[in-house]
């Protein structure tokens, strides 16, 4: 338990140094898509690829990618129920902030350090299904609802380009090899690992650079409602599957704490691209980044 509760304070403390850094002018806001960038395209891919040295196989695990992109799919539809009638804003809102985990930059250097290599193939495969929707699907369907169908717009087309992100891809080849029962050179895993232990601590620099936090009350409403709606969904997620998944401890551990990951990175993004209300959205990811470093480090010790 004292491991957990001070990795936990480790990720906050480099959250809170970045936050610092970042209005004392050493740093800008702007340098986490630099940051991000060096995530995805480096040591993620690495964090992922050297979490599959001991993996084995196993078909039943493909319901987790399911769940993933199952929770998408139903926060996606109920943000729209709530918005219809409402502003443009308000749709944008609720359609990009109620769906999509943040998994790759936040969750995965928890569980990556504290529940071994089954635990970061959990948190993958969760994020395959998610990924499907939170970097492309949910913002075209978005896009559609607020702005009508546009020429070239097309939901295979924002599917396509989640296949050509480098950490989606690391997760498709290593599973086929997987199920081929093939394994890649051991020096692969080991260059792999040398890199991956920086994916924790660059996430946190650069969720740190993106937390804003600008309170009124009207902000603070909507924020509260759509983190509110988000943690009952988790709970029912983390609920099921720990109880009631045909997997060992491990797996079941992973996939309920993957559950409760934050509002995902992407949501501010596309919602500048969309012209939203990106003060709201940046707010909402920042209260939601806050109630995980909180959340996921009890449900570690609890489950």
């Amino acid at each position: 338990m004292g491991e957990i509760l001070v990795r936990a304070l480790f990720f906050f403390m480099m959250i809170a140094l970045a936050y610092v850094l970042k209005k004392a002018g050493v740093l800008r806001k702007e340098d986490s898509a630099s940051l991000s960038r060096l995530i995805l395209n480096i040591t993620l891919p690495c964090a992922i690829l050297a979490s599959f040295r001991t993996f084995v196989f196993d078909y039943k695990l493909m319901m987790i990618p399911l769940i993933g992109f199952s929770a998408n799919c139903l926060m996606l539809y109920l943000g729209y129920l709530i918005s219809r009638g409402k502003e443009r804003d308000d749709k944008i809102f609720y359609m990009l902030n109620l769906p999509a985990y943040n998994i790759g930059n936040f969750t995965l250097p928890f569980v990556s350090g504290l529940l071994g290599a089954s635990g970061v193939v959990s948190a993958c495969l969760f994020d395959m299904g998610n990924a499907v929707m939170c970097v492309g699907a949910n913002a075209i369907i978005t896009s559609m609802v607020v702005d009508g169908v546009k020429e070239g717009t097309s939901i295979p087309k924002a599917l396509l380009k989640v296949f050509t992100k480098p950490a989606f891809t690391v997760y498709v080849i290593m599973l086929i090899l997987s199920v081929m029962g093939l394994k890649l050179p051991a020096f692969v895993f080991d260059f792999a690992s040398s890199i991956s232990p920086a994916n924790g601590v660059i996430a946190m620099f650069m969720l740190g650079l993106m937390m804003e936090f600008k309170f009124t009350k009207e902000l603070f409403k909507e924020v509260a409602y759509v983190n509110i709606l988000r943690l009952m969904l988790a709970a029912i997620i983390a609920g099921a599957f720990y109880f009631f998944a045909p997997f060992d401890i491990g797996i079941r551990k992973s996939v309920a704490i993957t559950a409760f990951a934050p509002i995902a990175s992407a949501a501010p993004a596309f919602t500048e691209e969309l012209r939203g209300n990106i003060e709201l959205a940046g707010f909402a990811g920042s209260v939601s980044i806050v109630i995980a470093l909180i959340l996921i480090p009890v449900l570690i010790i609890a489950l």
